[in-house]
């Protein structure tokens, strides 16, 4: 059977290890192939990590896990794409058992210049189906020292460990691993609570109304002034940081819809979150409001029919309720 240039292409990246042809391919790239991911390859993506299928795989169903933004070393990633490398891997632990019918995987990082073999450093990870221990051949060195003698070599080294642990704490353990979300319960002169229809591809739970607010970007701000912002892009309504009080704070956990291009579907998950709510009371209900951002439409609920209402979760019924204590 004769083969297209896809097919034809295909086959080479399939046969470019086995035939020892691969070094020659990469070198020849004039660019960063981990800058320049095509969507055809990729499963999953979160958080700006890419699941993605390796085109020259060491073993048939060879997966990576590689950030979309530029970085040379794991230090440089945030706490949640950290968290999120942790989630792929079990996905693609999970995925050689269903489809290949392997248990085992290795995970493969390189850092630094001298381990990198792909153009300009781009970090990435190899999630390698093993099932053989001949699948990578270390070339063994005799050693010069014992285990215990490499032990006493690094101890003597306990307050650069120490300096190094600090230093990599203050510069790059971040706040975003667990996500804190803001919200406002605004209270208008007709006692009347603001709440907001979300986006389909945003809907939580049973297609609840939320308070306006969300997700905290910026923490080098007060959480107020992100609130602010957040009432701003959703409602069109300026409000002042300054006039808000802090109703409660919790540790929630809710069911949230998941919409994935790569997958071509959408999924349940569950979101676990700081969550903290305001309340800001006498806004003048005659300001117009436009819904935007994750908001789809605006709704003033009056604060007597919010214990029954039918669309507001009992998180927010709870805020609502220590609001207007």
């Amino acid at each position: 059977m004769e083969l297209t240039p896809e097919k034809d292409k295909q086959a080479r990246y399939r046969d470019a290890r086995f035939n020892k042809q691969y070094d020659g391919v990469w070198q020849d790239v004039g660019k960063c192939v981990f800058c320049d991911l095509k969507d055809k390859y990729i499963l999953f993506e979160e958080n700006g990590m890419a699941l993605t299928i390796t085109l020259y795989a060491y073993i048939d169903g060879h997966l990576m896990i590689v950030p979309r933004r530029h970085v040379r070393s794991p230090k440089e990633l945030n706490d949640a794409e950290w968290d999120t490398v942790r989630r792929m891997q079990y996905i693609a632990k999970k995925l050689f058992k269903e489809v290949h019918g392997i248990k085992g995987m290795q995970l493969v990082q390189k850092d630094g210049a001298e381990a990198q073999s792909t153009v300009a450093d781009h970090l990435h990870f190899h999630c390698v189906p093993f099932d053989s221990p001949d699948l990578l051949t270390w070339n063994y060195r005799q050693l010069k020292y014992t285990p215990l003698q490499n032990v006493a070599l690094y101890r003597r080294q306990a307050k650069k460990i120490a300096t190094y642990d600090s230093k990599y704490t203050a510069k790059y353990v971040g706040t975003s691993a667990l996500q804190v979300v803001v919200d406002l319960v605004l209270i208008n002169e007709r006692d009347q609570v603001l709440v907001q229809e979300r986006l389909p591809e945003n809907a939580i739970g049973a297609d609840y109304m939320t308070l306006p607010g969300g997700g905290v970007d910026n923490f080098e701000i007060p959480l107020q002034e992100e609130l602010a912002r957040e009432v701003l892009e959703e409602t069109g309504a300026i409000v002042d940081p300054e006039a808000m009080s802090l109703v409660d704070s919790r540790l929630e956990t809710v069911p949230a819809r998941r919409s994935s291009k790569h997958l071509g579907l959408s999924y349940t998950v569950t979101r676990r979150f700081v969550w903290n709510s305001y309340v800001l009371r006498g806004f003048d209900s005659k300001i117009k409001l436009t819904p935007g951002d994750d908001a789809h439409a605006l709704h003033w609920v009056d604060l007597a029919d919010v214990p029954d209402h039918p669309r507001l979760s009992d998180g927010v019924k709870a805020a609502i309720a220590k609001a207007t204590q």
